[in-house]
C-alpha cells in the first residue's frame, strides 16, 4: 500500500476485526466486571480501580502509538498483542483475587495495540465516517456474542473461569484478520486526511479531541456501572445479561447507521440529535424502575454511543490535517475511561447511583457544545471558499 493512496477493503475488514478484539473487553465491560464482583465479593470503588487498571493499561501503550506505529512492523505487533492478552485472561482465572489489577491491566495492554492499528488503518478509508462505522459495527457484533453466548451460556455452565476462558476464545477468534492487515505506518492516515483538503485550523482538532475525551468518558461511568445498576434495581443476572445483549445490538444499529449515513448528512445535526438522546437516556437510566425501561434506558446509551463516536472519530480525522490528534485517537479514549472508572466509582459510594449518573448527563452537554463550536466554525470558512469560487466563476 502506498502511502498516498487509501487503504483496501481487505485492509478496512482486517482493521474491524482488530478493532472487535480490542474493543472486547470494554463492550462487555458490564458483565464482566459483574461477574467478577460477584466472584470476588467486590464493592463499586474496588470494581473502578479495575476499570482504571485496564484502561490505565490501554492508556499507557496508546500514548506512544505514534511511535511504536511506525517503528514496528503491524502484523508481528498485532500477533504479540494477542500473546499478552491470552497471559492476561489466564492471570485473571488463576491469579486470584490479589492478582485482579494485575490481569486486568495486562489485558489492557494487548487489546490496546490491536485497538491502535485498527484505528490506523481505518482513519485512512476513503470515508472515514463510514470505515468508523463499519468498526464499530464489527466490535458490537463480537460483543453481543461474548454476552449472549459466554455469559448466558458457558458461565452458567462453567462458572467464573469457563466465562474467562470462552472470552479468551471469541477474542482469539478475530487473529485471522492478521492475515490482510498492511505493515505501514501512519503516513497513509496523514496522507489522507491531506487528500480531503480538511478545512480545520490550529484549534479544531485539540477541541475536537477534548470533546471525545468528555463523551467517551461520560458514557464509560454509566455503561461500566450498568450492570451494577441493574442490580441495585432489583434485576437479577440472566435478565441484565439479556439486556446488555441488547444494547449491544442496539449499538451495532448506531453504528451501521452511521456507516450507511456516511457523511451525507453532514456531521453537525447527527451529533447534536445524538447527543442530546444521550443526556435524556442517562436520565431514564438514572429514574428507570423495573426490567422494560431498563432495557430502554441502556439499548439507547449503547446505540447512541457508537453512533455518536464513530462521527467524532471521523470529524477528528478530519479537521486534524497534521494526523498528531487522529494518532492518539486511542489514548484519547482509554485515557478517558480510566480516570472515569475510578471517578465513578467513587461518586457512586459518595453520592449514589443517580447523582453519579446526574454528573455525567452534565459532562455530556458540555461535549455536544464543544463540538458544534467546532462544526460551527469550521463552516464559515468552507461557505467563504464556495463564494469565492462562484465570485470567480461570474
Amino acid at each position: 500500500m502506498s502511502a498516498c493512496q487509501f487503504v483496501s477493503n481487505k485492509a478496512i475488514l482486517a482493521g474491524c476485526l482488530l478493532s472487535a478484539a480490542g474493543a472486547l473487553v470494554f463492550n462487555a465491560f458490564p458483565q464482566i466486571l459483574t461477574a467478577i464482583a460477584i466472584e470476588f465479593q467486590l464493592g463499586e470503588a474496588q470494581v473502578g480501580s479495575l476499570i482504571s487498571a485496564y484502561m490505565g493499561g490501554c492508556a499507557l501503550l496508546a500514548l506512544f502509538a505514534p511511535v511504536w506505529m511506525k517503528a514496528l512492523p503491524w502484523k508481528a505487533t498485532a500477533m504479540a498483542a494477542y500473546c499478552v492478552f491470552t497471559a492476561g485472561a489466564i492471570l485473571l482465572v488463576r491469579g486470584g483475587s490479589e492478582m485482579l489489577t494485575s490481569a486486568m491491566f495486562i489485558m489492557g495492554l494487548g487489546s490496546i495495540v490491536l485497538f491502535s492499528i485498527s484505528v490506523g488503518v481505518i482513519a485512512a478509508a476513503r470515508d472515514p465516517d463510514r470505515g468508523f462505522g463499519l468498526k464499530l459495527s464489527a466490535e458490537m457484533i463480537l460483543g453481543a456474542v461474548m454476552i449472549f453466548v459466554v455469559a448466558k451460556f458457558v458461565a452458567s455452565a462453567f462458572g467464573f473461569s469457563g466465562f474467562v476462558y470462552g472470552m479468551l476464545l471469541v477474542y482469539l477468534a478475530t487473529a485471522c484478520g492478521i492475515l490482510w492487515l498492511p505493515n505501514k505506518s501512519m503516513l497513509a492516515q496523514s496522507q489522507a486526511n491531506q487528500d480531503r483538503h480538511s478545512q480545520g485550523t490550529k484549534w479544531h482538532a485539540p477541541v475536537a479531541a477534548v470533546a471525545l475525551f468528555l463523551f467517551f468518558g461520560a458514557y464509560t461511568a454509566v455503561w461500566s456501572f450498568a450492570g451494577i445498576a441493574g442490580l441495585a434495581h432489583g434485576l437479577i443476572e440472566t435478565q441484565i445479561s439479556t439486556a446488555l445483549t441488547l444494547a449491544l445490538l442496539a449499538g451495532l444499529g448506531g453504528a451501521l447507521l452511521c456507516a450507511w449515513l456516511g457523511q451525507s448528512q453532514g456531521h453537525l445535526k447527527p451529533m447534536m440529535v445524538g447527543m442530546t438522546l444521550m443526556a435524556l437516556s442517562f436520565l431514564t437510566l438514572t429514574f428507570s424502575e423495573g426490567f422494560l425501561l431498563f432495557v430502554v434506558a441502556i439499548c439507547f446509551v449503547n446505540g447512541l454511543l457508537q453512533f455518536v463516536v464513530a462521527y467524532q472519530m471521523g470529524l477528528l480525522a478530519m479537521v486534524d490535517v497534521s494526523g498528531r490528534f487522529t494518532a492518539l485517537i486511542a489514548f484519547i479514549l482509554a485515557s478517558s475511561a480510566a480516570l472515569s472508572g475510578d471517578l465513578m466509582g467513587s461518586l457512586i459510594e459518595g453520592f449514589g447511583l443517580p447523582r453519579a449518573i446526574l454528573i455525567a448527563t452534565c459532562v455530556v452537554m458540555v461535549a455536544m457544545g464543544l463540538t458544534v463550536l467546532v462544526l460551527v466554525s469550521r463552516k464559515r470558512p468552507q461557505q467563504e471558499n464556495r463564494n469565492n469560487m462562484a465570485a470567480n466563476l461570474s
